[in-house]
């Protein structure tokens, strides 16, 4: 590499300072202009890489990497930089292929396998990306962010095993957990004061989470609660702006480490914790296991147990975890009266469209959810939908569809099940979430997957109109369809078996007058329905949270 001259070297430096300052316009527009004058630095094309991804100049980031690379191809860093990028763009193959190269390179780097299994997971490649995570926790047994993604990629398994999986979570709490707890809480033990209660999460943003969560914020009773938001993510949007300005106390904890996140929380007396995602978020279940409030809650982000021994309860209801359930948990289930959600739509969503058969003069089945969500056996199960239908049809739509070798082997397993590429329609990212809800207007019913139900995807289609089919399995996870169906009184679209599932299915197809009456009323029903109403079900939270406070008092007196 040429000798750069002493001025832009200031000037490199300078801009690297803005960079690890959070200035990502700056930095951007400092390192382009470098770039121009040191062609041949790959440092600076690493750098705007990162300033253009937290920028969300994704295509830009991947050039910038890929730029990189070419400089500085036998170097892991510039690989593994541009397999993230690709990963985030949705070209999950070749993401795939630059982290490959980036652990033949340095194979000992634990990080590289664990991102593997990531990209693995997004293209539906399950196995594979559970081998891959524990490959990294091979090479470093400590790595509790890989043993939260193993966690997490166990779930999309086609069988779980309810009690290997609370084996695993065990094994994270055990092993992951901080050693050293806060001082003694500080905080008045008065029953019926009012509470301080804290929400923890990366996802206040543009996210299922605040879906679900945003009509709690809304509807807490100030008189009774003090909202607290603590976030772990940096920047937002225009969700996480429509959150701040609710009026509660908001907290940016980006990039801070769990020992400062549960400091903070011990500082500001928080009564209740209640932490938000679960091992989505490992950094924030380290935070909890140091314990810095009184009374620790998981909720909402997750479908398991945490394996936290520090955090005390789960909010679940009678259907997702009905009696017997207690025993695939770490912490002691708490129980909400009707379903343990309650849904806010997005404000963007189009009216439901008419039903689609009438135009089309086929039935068209659909599913929206994760990818990784669609195993062999749901794969098997759809098929054996769509075929009982005459003319019947499928829609899959899933960011990771947009990249060629994922499509292409969703569509080889559709046809190893008797679909034809005629019959089965695959589709990619639509960015703007209007559209993604509107596309709801090309299906008729939608399709629920299982062990691993949907969740936002169930709550959007009913919203559009469009009624679920889902499987009730065992685990909570498999249960979630059940819960959001019938409190949203849609009960007799909850199947207790494989081959119930089909007959709902085919039973609904063959009656379109009875089916596009329900999809005409349907959004006017949930109105009128527990699931939408956000006033009634943070009441109930609230008298929740207040019976768990006064155990903490009792014990705290006793």
């Amino acid at each position: 590499m040429a000798r750069t001259s002493p001025r832009l070297q200031r000037r490199k430096q300078q801009a690297l300072q803005l960079l690890r300052q959070g200035s990502y316009p700056e930095a951007a527009s400092r390192l382009t202009a470098l770039c121009t004058k040191l062609p041949r630095d790959p440092d600076l094309y690493g750098a705007l890489g990162r300033a253009c991804t937290h920028l969300g100049r994704l295509d830009d980031a991947v050039a910038s990497y890929r730029r990189a690379v070419k400089l500085l191809p036998r170097h892991w860093k510039p690989h593994a930089d541009l397999a993230w990028a690709l990963h985030l763009v949705g070209r999950e193959e070749e993401a795939v292929d630059q982290g490959r190269e980036a652990a033949r390179i340095e194979p000992d780097r634990a990080d590289l396998w664990d991102n593997l299994g990531i990209y693995l997971c997004a293209q539906g490649r399950i196995d594979e990306a559970i081998d891959h995570h524990r490959r990294a926790l091979e090479r470093d047994p400590g790595f509790y962010r890989a043993r939260s993604n193993l966690l997490l990629t166990l779930h999309y398994q086609n069988e779980v095993d309810p009690a290997a999986l609370l084996a695993e979570h065990r094994t994270w709490g055990e092993r992951h957990t901080l050693p050293s707890p806060h001082p003694p809480h500080r905080n008045r033990p008065d029953p019926d004061r009012r509470l301080r209660v804290a929400y923890l999460s990366a996802d206040l943003r543009t996210h299922s989470v605040a879906y679900f969560l945003e009509p709690i914020l809304t509807h807490h009773d100030p008189e009774e609660i003090e909202v607290w938001c603590y976030s772990t993510r940096p920047g937002g949007d225009a969700t996480t702006a429509r959150l701040q300005d609710g009026g509660h106390r908001w907290r940016g904890l980006a990039g801070q480490p769990a020992e400062a996140i549960a400091r903070q929380i011990h500082a500001d007396r928080v009564d209740i914790l209640v932490e938000l995602g679960g091992h989505t978020s490992s950094e924030i279940l380290r935070a909890c296991s140091l314990g810095p409030a009184p009374v620790q809650v998981t909720y909402l982000g997750y479908p398991d147990t945490t394996g936290v021994p520090a955090i005390d309860y789960r909010l679940v209801d009678g259907t997702t975890d009905p009696p017997g359930s207690d025993r695939w948990a770490t912490e002691e289930l708490v129980r909400l009266p009707g379903c343990f959600l309650c849904y806010q739509p997005s404000p963007e969503a189009p009216e439901p469209a008419p039903l689609p058969a009438g135009r089309k003069g086929h039935v068209s089945f659909g599913s929206f959810n994760n990818l990784a969500k669609i195993n062999e056996g749901v794969i098997a199960l759809w098929a054996e939908v769509v075929l009982a239908v005459p003319g019947a049809r499928l829609l899959v739509k899933n960011p990771s569809l947009d990249d060629p070798a994922t499509r292409d082997r969703y569509a080889r397993l559709f046809q190893e099940h008797g679909l034809s590429a005629r019959q089965v329609e695959l589709r990619g990212r639509l960015d703007r979430v209007a559209d993604h809800l509107a596309l709801y207007g090309e299906v008729d019913i939608a399709l629920d997957t299982f062990p691993y139900n949907g969740t936002t995807t169930t709550c959007e289609a009913l919203w559009q109109g469009v009624p679920v089919v889902t499987l009730a399995g065992t685990p909570h996870m498999a249960r979630v369809g059940a819960s959001l169906l019938q409190e949203a009184g849609l009960e007799e679209w909850v199947a207790e078996r494989p081959q119930d599932y089909v007959a709902t299915a085919v039973r609904w197809a063959a009656d379109l007058d009875r089916l596009a009456h329900l999809r005409a009323t349907l959004r006017e029903r949930l109105r009128n329905f527990p699931l939408l109403d956000g006033d009634d079900f943070t009441r109930r939270l609230e008298a929740t949270y207040r019976d768990l406070w006064r155990r903490w008092c009792t014990e705290t007196t006793d």
